[in-house]
Formats: C-alpha cells, sequence, structure tokens
C-alpha cells in the first residue's frame, strides 16, 4: 500500500499561493504562483486526483513549521 503524500498550502510573501507536496522519501515538490486560495484548492484537488490514479493518498498536513524560511523548501530557481 502507498503511503501518502502530504501537502500544505503556503501563504506566500507575495499574496500569491503554494502547493508544498512532500513525498514520503523526504522530496518536496512545490507548485507556486497561483493568485487565489481557490485557485489553489483547485490544484490540490487535481493532484489529489492524480495521485489516486497511483494508488496514493493526499493528506493535509498542517503541523509543520513556516515553510518560507529559509530552511524549507525553496521554490526552483529561488535562491535561499
Amino acid at each position: 500500500m502507498a503511503r501518502p503524500v502530504t501537502y500544505r498550502i503556503v501563504d506566500c510573501p507575495d499574496g500569491r499561493f503554494a502547493i508544498v507536496a512532500v513525498a514520503t522519501s523526504g522530496t518536496a515538490h512545490w507548485r507556486g504562483g497561483l493568485l487565489t486560495l481557490a485557485e489553489a484548492e483547485a490544484c490540490v484537488e487535481d493532484l489529489r486526483a492524480m495521485l489516486a490514479l497511483c494508488g496514493a493518498e493526499l493528506a493535509c498536513y498542517d503541523n509543520v513549521p513556516a515553510i518560507q524560511t529559509p530552511s524549507g523548501p525553496q521554490p526552483p530557481g529561488r535562491v535561499a
């Protein structure tokens, strides 16, 4: 049985939103530039549907430190 992928919706400093999904291997995947919370939630539902096709679950993970800190995952091309 596949372990769940956890995600968090992040409120970015520029007023946009991002989705950070963390696989059980610890690899973080970032989807940024989402203009509204509704757009971010729709992105999460798309991700949930794709993972379901692979037999994996998507679970919300709110018990993490602030992700936009320098030690947290950053989007590709961004220097901390």
